[in-house]
Order: C-alpha cells, then sequence, then structure tokens
C-alpha cells in the first residue's frame, strides 16, 4: 500500500470511529416471515402498496413481505416472528398452511428458519405454488439472523490509539434450489455493517428459474459452489476484503485499544416454489488485524461486549435445539412434499 493510501485510510479510520457510541452493543436477532393470499386490492386502504419489513430493506435491501393498509388488513394471511437477546442463542420456526390466491385452486404454503448466536447464524425457507399468482398476490418466505458485537483489540506492539485495520473471514455452505419453477427465484445474502458506515456485501447466492445459478463474493472467492441450472450447492470460505488493482488489499478500518461495532446478517429469500437449506451455515472463523502500514498482527488481545471468545471452537448446540431444529424442518419439508406428489 502506498503512502498516501496508507494516509487515506487511516484519515477514514479516524472519521469512522468518532462516532461509535459509549454503549457497547451486543445482540442476536432472528426474523421468520412467511405470507399467501390473494389480497383485496383496496386502494383506498393501501393495500395496493407493498415493500420489505424496514430492519431487513435497510440492510439487505429486500426481504419480508409488508403492505402498507398492513398484511392481515389488506386479506393477506401469514406468520411473522421477530425476536431479540442480548445473550445465549434464538432459534426461529414458522410455517403457513396452503393458502388460496384466487378461486380457481391456486394456493401457496410456504416454512421459514433462522437461528441465532454470536458468531454462527442459520436461515432456511421453502415455499410451494400450485397454479398461478398475480400482481396482487402474497408468495413469500423469508428467514433472517443477525449479531451484533462490540470489539476492542490491544496488542504490545501497536500503541493504544493508533489506527489499523480489520479483516472478518466467515465460512458458508449450503444449498438452493428452485425445484424446477420457471419463473421462481430464490437468494441467500450475507452481509456487514462496521460502526456507522455502509452495509457490505460479502456474499450472496441466486437461483432464478432454469438459468444457471450465480455467486458472488466481496473478496473474489469462488469458493466450491456447484452452480447448476436452478440450483446450487456447495461450500466456501471468503471474507471482507476488497481486492483493489491499483491499492492492493482493503480492510476495514479500526482504532487499537478503541471499541467498535459490528453487524452481520444472514438472509434467505423464496418467491414461488423454492427452497433454501441454510441452517447450520454462515460462521465467523477468523478476525485478522492490522497495523496502519497493514502488516498483519498476529500478538493481539480481543474483547467482545457479548463475552463470546471468537477465537474458541465454535460451540455444539444443545441437543434440544438441534432437536427442535430438525422436527421443525423436517415437518415443514414433509408438508411441501406431500402436496408435490
Amino acid at each position: 500500500m502506498s503512502g498516501l493510501s496508507r494516509i487515506a485510510a487511516s484519515v477514514a479510520c479516524v472519521i469512522l470511529t468518532a462516532g461509535i457510541s459509549a454503549a457497547h452493543a451486543a445482540s442476536i436477532r432472528t426474523i421468520t416471515d412467511v405470507w399467501g393470499g390473494s389480497g383485496n386490492g383496496s386502494i383506498a386502504q393501501g393495500c395496493t402498496t407493498y415493500g420489505s419489513i424496514p430492519d431487513l430493506g435497510n440492510f439487505f435491501n429486500e426481504g419480508g413481505f409488508r403492505v402498507l393498509g398492513g398484511n392481515t388488513t389488506c386479506g393477506y394471511v401469514g406468520v411473522t416472528s421477530d425476536q431479540t437477546l442480548s445473550s445465549g442463542s434464538l432459534l426461529s420456526l414458522q410455517t403457513l398452511a396452503p393458502t388460496p390466491l384466487d378461486n380457481a385452486g391456486s394456493t401457496y404454503q410456504g416454512s421459514a428458519g433462522a437461528r441465532a448466536s454470536f458468531g454462527s447464524l442459520g436461515v432456511s425457507v421453502q415455499g410451494k405454488l400450485v397454479g398461478e399468482s398475480n400482481s396482487l398476490s402474497a408468495v413469500d418466505a423469508t428467514g433472517a439472523a443477525f449479531f451484533e458485537d462490540t470489539l476492542s483489540a490491544t496488542s504490545p506492539f501497536v500503541a493504544p490509539s493508533a489506527p489499523g485495520f480489520v479483516r472478518y473471514v466467515f465460512s458458508l455452505d449450503g444449498s438452493l434450489s428452485t425445484l424446477g419453477s420457471a419463473t421462481g427465484a430464490a437468494r441467500v445474502y450475507l452481509n456487514l455493517r462496521q460502526v456507522t458506515g455502509p452495509v457490505i456485501g460479502l456474499g450472496r447466492l441466486t437461483v432464478q428459474g432454469s438459468q444457471a445459478a450465480q455467486f458472488y463474493a466481496i473478496d473474489s472467492s469462488s469458493a466450491t459452489w456447484a452452480l447448476g441450472s436452478g440450483v446450487a450447492s456447495g461450500a466456501g470460505l471468503f471474507g471482507s476484503t476488497m481486492h483493489s488493482p491499483f491499492f492492493g488489499d482493503v480492510d476495514l478500518p479500526m482504532v487499537w485499544g478503541s471499541p467498535w461495532e459490528v453487524q452481520v446478517g444472514l438472509m434467505a429469500i423464496s418467491t414461488r416454489s423454492e427452497e433454501a437449506s441454510f441452517m447450520s451455515t454462515a460462521k465467523l472463523v477468523d478476525i485478522e488485524l492490522f497495523d496502519s502500514a497493514h502488516r498483519r498482527i498476529t500478538d493481539f488481545s480481543l474483547t467482545a461486549a457479548s463475552g463470546t471468545d471468537y477465537f474458541a471452537a465454535a460451540p455444539v448446540p444443545e441437543p434440544q435445539t438441534w432437536l427442535l431444529m430438525g422436527l421443525g424442518l423436517l415437518l415443514g419439508s414433509l408438508r411441501l412434499r406431500k402436496q408435490r406428489s
């Protein structure tokens, strides 16, 4: 990295960290949202204006199903769960029974799951559209999980208050499928925001109808995804580094000895007849730190407001947690497969 780019990065670091709140944020959150129905189409009641759940829209630019006049008031049927904790773990599983979309036998059913703990997120969605939908139909299943923490790092080799950089490395695995639907689409996003900076799209996997599946990672990692026609599966490691042909590796700014907040979110969406299975997936497997010259520092101490040791082996969920998760997803899968047969 050139001297000029190091100076620019250091200035950006100071600007970004100046707005850090004194409060140490630490929370986990799950949102599961499944809606179907034909709607009443009332313009006066605001039933023709649609949008995403605000927090999901702000973090992912989409996600969830919300109508200006109110989902239920406007004739839609669905279930939503939004849970937040400051410690421990969260698990949410929601299912929607077959819901009529018209008077000709068209129906939609779906399920959504999400789990969250510090450093580990999972999501899963399934949808089944029988017949046709129209511009007023609701056919949406969304699962999202978040963790937010406040970190601070010190090192005997870096002076306190010196600017530096941080890199987050994640593992991701799972599968997507449009289940043969020519018009369906399913997407999985892993996004991150540090302090008051912009939301960064770390990775995205998309399947659309019978088109070839696509994978994108900010660090240009190709991982080991098998990308087929309307299907995708695989696993891989990728991080938060942007590779610039002019500046080399570009990482996120931090200040040694000062706290910084980081928020990570994982979301899966099914819009017709699709499924996404990423329930055991996004894990923060490494945090790499650098000095102002972008030299990696390996001797450091990292503390978290949540009390999480991000360098310890990932905790094994309690048996009853896995049992509930497995039973919920199995029941959802059996309901959908029964409808397909």
